[in-house]
């Protein structure tokens, strides 16, 4: 079971609502990468941030850390622009408030 930093459970807060948070929280505490070993904060932070606050694009970014973590990274700390990913984020460090 991951541990959530305190950042992440912030930015869970601020962006689903009440108990679509809880269940976000829960999703995140159970994911695994592609070994079955508890993602870890970098894994998570890109996942909650690539869902972009919908729960149901978190679950497909929790079970896709089962397969590929990279594509998981790339949602939470890339934008494509012209056709190349360009990194608008390091999810290594805390979530900015």
């Amino acid at each position: 079971m991951a541990i959530l930093p305190d950042d992440l459970l912030r930015w869970l807060d601020a962006h689903f609502g009440v108990t679509e948070a809880h269940a976000a929280r829960r999703l995140l505490e159970q994911a695994v990468d592609h070994n079955d070993k508890p993602a870890g904060p970098r894994l998570l932070r890109c996942a909650a941030v690539g869902s972009r606050g919908n729960l149901e694009e978190l679950k497909s970014l929790v079970e896709l850390l089962k397969i590929d973590y990279r594509d998981v990274i790339m949602a939470g700390e890339y934008e494509m622009r012209r056709g190349q990913p360009v990194r608008l984020r390091d999810l290594n460090e805390p979530i900015a408030d």
